[in-house]
């Protein structure tokens, strides 16, 4: 009769310990299930030979994105190893479209987010930072706007990332 008493407070410890973790869990998964993985591609035509480039989000009120090559051996595409990431946050509703962005990026845009880019050159050890804005259109296409400088689409999908050419602010 003595190790009855002892049972039972390993078995409330256990129900306690499990309780918790499912408390745990249960508030876990709607942050998790709140988290969007975005990702789109482009094949970088200013590059000899070109290079397939990638970027990849996670959004969950804050956009934190991840630039990448992916190696094209096949291909024949360049792999520089340049990386860079991006944070930013919806402006939708206060974004002003440049006047010298092409009319289909303004009249399609879905979503705008503002934010700083640093570029990562391993190559030669080196970073820069600018200011940048994600613009997602209607159709999913990603147009990257370095402020002042550029805007150039990105795709959802490699095979739909045909040589587009960017467009320079001059």
């Amino acid at each position: 009769m003595s190790t009855r008493p002892a049972v039972r407070p390993r078995w409330s410890l256990l129900a306690a310990l499990l309780g918790g973790v499912l408390l745990l869990l249960g508030g876990a998964i709607p942050a998790a299930a709140s988290t969007t993985p975005l990702r789109w591609h482009r094949v970088n035509i200013y590059d000899d030979p070109p290079n397939h480039e990638r970027w990849s989000c996670l959004t969950d009120g804050e956009w934190r994105c991840l630039y990448d090559q992916v190696p094209e051996p096949a291909l024949g595409f360049s792999f520089n190893q340049f990386r860079a990431v991006f944070t930013g946050t919806e402006v939708t509703g206060a974004w002003e479209c440049p006047d010298w962005f092409p009319g289909d990026i303004c009249d399609s845009a879905a979503r705008v987010v503002s934010g700083t880019s640093t570029v990562i050159i391993p190559r030669h050890g080196g970073t820069f930072t600018g200011d940048a804005i994600f613009i997602v259109t209607d159709e999913g296409i990603l147009w990257f706007y370095w402020v002042d400088q550029f805007v150039c689409p990105w795709y959802p999908t490699f095979d739909q990332a045909l040589p587009a050419e960017c467009v320079f602010n001059t």
